[in-house]
C-alpha cells in the first residue's frame, strides 16, 4: 500500500473507533464505565498501529517508496493532509477526557502516530507543524476563556470545519492538564528523535516549528493569566480539598509547568546539542528563544513557593529549572548579561540552598537504592532534606558555573574546554570596562560564596589556614560524592577554576586583585587542584575499583577520564606538590576500613590503600610491612597521602591495562594508560616508595 494508502487506513482506523467518543454528545461528564471504554478502545488502536509498523519492511524502504509521492503528499489541499487534519482533530478532543489513564493511553497514540508517519514516509513534518498549531490554540482558549478560535495565520493548516468542531466540542473542554498532555507528546518524540536513528533533517523540522510555536506564544498575557490565577490559588482556603477531588496528582497549572520545563529540557540535552552540532546558542534559533524564557519561568514556577499545598510540586519545578539552566549553561555563546540574570536568579529563590553548611547533608551509607527525592508521596522530615541536598547541588554548581564564566570573558566568547566548563582566556590587559566589570562580579560572587562557609576567624596569617580551606573543599566533596552524574562536572569545573585563578594571580589582572584585597583568604588557595585532587582521592578511601567503576560507567565515563587526564598532567608538572601534600587535622583518621578483595591473574589486591611496588612486567605487588592487623581491618602506620594516592593511581593503571589487553574496556584507554606510566616512571624515582619489604 502507498504511504498515502497507508495515512486514509490510519484515518479510518480512528475514526471508527473512537468517534463514538468524540462526538458532540460525548463531551458529558464522564462515567467509569465510559472510562473504561474509551481505554479499550484507545489501547486497541495503539496495539493496531504498533502491528501496522511491525509489517512495514523497513524504514529504509518506506522512504524509497514514498520519494515519487512526496509532492502530491504534501499539497495543503491534498486528500493526505485532509486526513492529517482529522486524525490530530479527533485525536485533541478524547486529550480533553478527564482521566489521566485516557490522557496517557491518547498520548501514547499520538507519538505512535508520529513514528507511523515517518516510517511510512507520509507528511511528518506536516503532523509535528499540527501538532504545534493544536497547542497554541488551546493556550490562547485558556488564557481568553472565550469559545471563539483564536485568530492568525497559525491556524490555517486547519479547514473551517475542523477549527469550528475542535473549538466547539473540544477546546471548549479544554484544561490545563489536557494542555500538558500536548506538551508531553512534543516531549516525547523529541526524546524519540535523539535517542533514535533519525536524520539531522527532521531534527531541525521539529525545532523550527516548536521555535515557531514558542514565538508566537501571547507570554504577556500568560504573564497576567498566572499572576490572577496564583493570587485565586492562594486566597482559595479550600485549595487542599480541591486538589483531592482533582483527577490528577497535581493541580492542572503546576502539572502544565512541570511537563513544560521538561520539554524545554529535552530541547537543550546537552549530549546531543553536541554531537549536532547544535553546541552554541547561535547554532539555532530555538536555543535563544529558550535562554530568554528562563525569567518568566521562575517567576511562574517559584514566585509563589510559600503555599505549602503546592511543595512537592515547587521542589520539582525547581529541580527541572535548574537543570535547564545547567543545560543552557554548558553552550557557549550565552552574553554575560544572561549570566548576571541567573545569578540575580539565584539569589531570590535559591539563596537558602546556597547558603546552608556544606557539612548537613545525609549519609549515603545505606543498603538499598534510594527512591526519587521528588515522588509525591514523599512528605516527610528526611524526603525534604534528600530534595534539598539534590538541589543544593544543582544551585551551587550553577553558581559556580555562572561565575566562572564570567571570570572568562574577554569581549569574545570563551571557548569550550568540555562540554560543561569554559576555557579561560586571559590576556594581561583588560579588553573593555564591561569585561572588567564582568571578571569583577565573577570574582566577588566566587568571594562571598566562600567567605559564607568558612570559619569566621579565617586569615591567611591564621595558623590553621591551610586545614580550614582543606576542611571547606572536603565538605565541598562530599556534597557531590552522593550524586554521580554532577560529580565530575564539577570538579571539572573546579579545576578550570583553579587554573583560571592561577592564571589571573599571575598575570597581576586589576579584576581579580581588587576583589581579592577586601577578603581574608586566597581562591588559589581554595580551588588548589592537586590538593583537591588528593582530597576527593581520601573520599573515595584510595580504592581504585572505585575509580574503575567510574570509568566504566555509560553517565561518568567520559567525564571521569577527562578529569584523571587532568589531574595526572598536572601533578607529572607539579610533582614536588603533589608528593608532598600534606594532612591535616581530621584528614589523620580518615584512614579507610573499606576493603575489597579482587583475584586476578593469580594475584590478591586489597583495596585499602597497602603499598605496593612493581614487578620487572610492570604488575603490582603489594607488601603488608607496617600494618597490624585489627578487628579484620587495618590501621595505618606513617603512611603519607601521596604513598596511598600512588598505590591507588599504580593499581587502576594494572586493572584498566588488563581490561584492555582482553578487550572488555569500554573504549580506548590508550591516552590514560600513557598519562598512568608517567606517572608510574615517577613514583619509581621516589626514594622508598617501591623498597617495602614482606614481613
Amino acid at each position: 500500500m502507498s504511504p498515502a494508502g497507508e495515512l486514509r487506513w490510519l484515518c479510518r482506523l480512528l475514526h471508527d473507533s473512537l468517534r463514538p467518543y468524540t462526538e458532540p454528545r460525548a463531551f458529558v461528564s464522564t462515567s467509569k464505565e465510559k472510562e473504561k471504554e474509551i481505554l479499550i478502545a484507545s489501547s486497541q488502536v495503539v496495539t493496531k498501529i504498533q502491528l501496522r509498523i511491525r509489517e512495514f519492511d523497513s524504514r529504509a524502504e518506506a522512504k524509497r517508496a514514498s520519494d515519487e509521492e512526496r509532492s502530491c503528499c504534501s499539497s495543503p489541499h491534498s486528500s493526505v493532509d485532509q486526513c492529517l487534519r482529522k486524525i490530530v482533530t479527533e485525536m485533541m478532543v478524547l486529550l480533553t477526557v478527564k482521566s489521566e489513564f485516557v490522557q496517557h493511553v491518547v498520548v501514547n497514540a499520538l507519538v505512535l502516530v508520529s513514528k507511523f508517519l515517518y516510517t511510512m514516509g507520509n507528511n511528518w513534518d506536516g503532523f509535528i507543524h499540527l501538532l504545534c498549531c493544536s497547542l497554541e490554540m488551546a493556550i490562547a482558549r485558556m488564557i481568553s476563556c472565550s469559545s471563539e478560535p483564536p485568530s492568525g495565520a497559525e491556524n490555517s493548516e486547519f479547514d473551517c470545519f475542523d477549527v469550528e468542531f475542535l473549538m466547539q466540542y473540544g477546546l471548549k473542554n479544554f484544561d490545563w492538564s489536557t494542555v500538558a498532555g500536548v506538551v508531553r507528546v512534543l516531549r516525547v518524540i523529541c526524546k524519540h528523535l535523539k535517542e533514535e536513528d533519525y536524520d539531522d533533517g527532521l531534527i531541525k523540522v521539529y525545532y523550527d516549528s516548536v521555535n515557531s510555536c514558542l514565538l508566537k506564544m501571547p507570554w504577556d498575557l500568560l504573564d497576567e493569566y498566572w499572576s490572577s490565577e496564583f493570587g485565586r490559588m492562594k486566597d482559595n482556603s479550600t485549595i487542599n480539598q480541591l486538589h483531592l477531588k482533582n483527577f490528577s496528582v497535581m493541580d492542572p497549572v503546576m502539572n502544565f509547568l512541570g511537563t513544560f520545563l521538561q520539554l524545554l529540557c529535552s530541547l537543550v540535552y546537552r549530549n546531543d546539542s553536541v554531537e549536532t552540532g547544535c553546541d552554541s546558542v547561535d547554532k539555532h534559533p530555538l536555543f535563544l528563544t529558550v535562554v530568554n524564557l528562563i525569567p518568566r519561568l521562575a517567576k511562574w514556577c517559584l514566585s509563589e513557593q510559600e503555599n505549602n499545598a503546592e511543595m512537592h510540586a515547587i521542589h520539582y519545578l525547581k529541580h527541572k529549572l535548574l537543570i535547564l539552566m545547567i543545560r543552557l549553561g554548558s553552550l557557549t555563546g550565552l552574553d554575560c548579561r544572561i549570566r548576571l540574570s541567573w545569578l540575580e536568579l539565584l539569589h531570590n529563590y535559591f539563596q537558602e540552598l546556597l547558603q546552608q553548611p556544606l557539612t548537613q547533608f545525609l549519609s549515603d551509607q545505606i543498603d538499598c537504592l534510594e527512591d526519587s527525592p521528588f515522588l509525591w508521596s514523599l512528605c516527610d522530615g528526611e524526603a525534604c532534606m534528600k530534595r534539598s541536598d539534590h538541589l543544593r547541588r544543582q544551585a551551587v554548581y550553577l553558581l559556580l558555573a555562572c561565575s566562572f564564566s564570567l571570570i572568562c570573558k574577554r569581549g569574545e566568547i570563551a571557548n569550550h574546554c568540555n562540554n560543561s566548563t569554559l576555557c579561560s582566556s586571559f590576556t594581561t590587559n583588560p579588553d573593555s570596562e564591561h569585561d572588567y566589570f564582568c571578571r569583577k562580579k565573577g570574582s566577588l560572587e566566587l568571594f562571598k560564596w566562600i567567605l559564607g562557609h568558612l570559619p569566621t576567624a579565617i586569615s591567611i596569617n591564621h595558623e590553621k589556614y591551610m586545614q580550614m580551606c582543606m576542611n571547606f573543599i572536603s565538605s565541598f566533596l562530599q556534597l557531590y560524592l552522593r550524586e554521580d552524574d554532577l560529580l565530575f562536572e564539577v570538579l571539572l569545573l573546579l579545576f578550570s577554576i583553579s587554573s583560571s585563578l592561577q592564571e589571573q594571580s599571575e598575570s597581576k589582572d586589576a579584576a581579580y586583585h581588587d576583589v581579592m584585597k577586601d577578603f581574608p583568604f586566597e581562591l588559589s588557595d581554595i580551588f588548589n587542584s592537586v590538593h583537591l585532587f588528593h582530597l576527593f582521592l581520601s573520599e573515595i578511601h584510595y580504592d581504585h575499583q572505585v575509580l574503575l567503576d567510574y570509568l566504566i560507567s555509560k553517565d561518568t565515563g567520559i567525564s571521569c577520564a577527562k578529569y584523571l587526564l587532568r589531574c595526572l598532567h598536572l601533578i607529572c608538572n607539579s610533582w614536588k606538590l603533589f608528593v608532598e601534600f600534606p594532612l591535616f587535622g581530621e584528614f589523620l583518621d580518615q584512614s579507610s576500613c573499606k576493603r575489597r578483595k579482587i583475584v586476578g591473574d593469580g594475584l590478591h589486591f586489597l583495596a585499602d590503600g597497602m603499598p605496593t611496588s612493581i614487578d620487572n612486567s610492570g604488575s603490582i605487588i603489594l607488601h603488608i610491612k607496617n600494618y597490624k592487623e585489627d578487628r579484620g581491618g587495618f590501621k595505618y602506620y606513617n603512611i603519607k597521602p601521596f604513598k596511598k594516592a600512588g598505590e591507588c593511581l599504580l593499581s587502576l593503571n594494572n586493572s584498566v591495562y588488563n581490561l584492555h589487553q582482553k578487550k572488555l574496556f569500554p573504549y580506548n584507554p590508550k591516552v590514560l594508560l600513557k598519562r598512568l606510566r608517567r606517572f608510574q616512571e615517577l613514583c619509581c624515582q621516589e626514594k622508598g616508595f617501591h623498597g617495602l619489604k614482606t614481613e
